[in-house]
C-alpha cells in the first residue's frame, strides 16, 4: 500500500468516528422529557408561607429519655429536646 492509500483511509476513519461521536451526542442528548412537572398541588402558596408561625423558646428542662437536665425547645403544646428529639406534652414529666 502506498502512503497516499494509508492517509486516505485514516481520514475516512477519523470522518467516520466524527460523524458517530456527532450523531450519539445528537440522540443521546438529554431532553428533560423524564422529568415531571411540579402538580398544582405541590406547589405552596406564598401567604401560607408569610403566614407566622410559632417561635420556639430555648431552655434548660428535665430530659425524661435521657434522665438529664438537657437544652429544650418549649412550645405551647410541649417541649422537645435538642439531644435526643424526645417530645414531652404539656402536663407530662417534669
Amino acid at each position: 500500500m502506498s502512503e497516499w492509500t494509508i492517509a486516505l483511509g485514516a481520514l475516512i476513519l477519523l470522518l467516520a468516528l466524527a460523524s458517530i461521536a456527532l450523531a450519539s451526542r445528537w440522540y443521546f442528548a438529554p431532553t428533560g422529557a423524564h422529568r415531571a412537572a411540579p402538580a398544582a398541588e405541590e406547589t405552596v402558596p406564598l401567604a401560607a408561607l408569610l403566614r407566622p408561625q410559632e417561635v420556639p423558646a430555648n431552655d434548660i428542662g428535665w430530659c425524661p429519655a435521657e434522665r438529664q437536665d438537657r437544652l429544650h425547645a418549649y412550645y405551647s403544646d410541649g417541649r422537645r429536646c435538642w439531644t435526643c428529639r424526645t417530645f414531652t406534652p404539656v402536663g407530662g414529666a417534669q
